[in-house]
């Protein structure tokens, strides 16, 4: 891609649901690399690890949070688990470009943000029930009826 090529920061991310309700990054790096492709008409227009790169470091650059690109010593613990042994992710012979093209949301075992686990295994620990939250929201859509 001739961005990628001039240096600029490039990064994917989900704007919430005013244009797309689905807020998963895995299919959003998926449509990168498709949409890529059939621009370019290039089978191999985009690199698995360059869309990964945008999904994570180059989405810290673009928010402006050194911190959170990698880990490292002395930057925040941002991270996702991923559970590897998933139908969607064998065979295991390249796992970034399972990552890329076969990665779900499904397949994230833990969130952690800031080195505090804020998910793991189907439970949240943000301090709210999400039950409660979902609930809230429905009333707040209601109210704008």
């Amino acid at each position: 891609m001739k961005l990628l090529g001039r240096g600029i920061n490039l990064a994917i991310g989900t704007d919430g649901p005013a244009s797309n309700n689905c807020l998963d990054m895995f299919r959003e790096m998926f449509l990168v690399t498709g949409l890529a492709k059939y621009r370019e008409k290039d089978a191999a227009a985009m690199d698995a690890a360059d869309v990964l790169r945008m999904a994570t470091v180059g989405g810290a650059k673009a928010m402006n949070l050194p911190d959170c690109d990698v880990l490292a010593a002395g930057k925040k613990a941002d991270l996702i688990m991923i559970d590897l042994h998933r139908p969607n992710m064998q065979p295991e012979n390249n796992i970034l470009k399972n990552l890329v093209y076969s990665g779900s949301k499904e397949n994230v075992k833990l969130t952690m943000i800031d080195g505090k686990i804020l998910y793991e295994d189907g439970r949240f620990y943000t301090g709210f029930e999400p039950e409660k939250v979902y609930s809230r929201a429905a009333e707040i859509i209601q109210g704008m009826g």
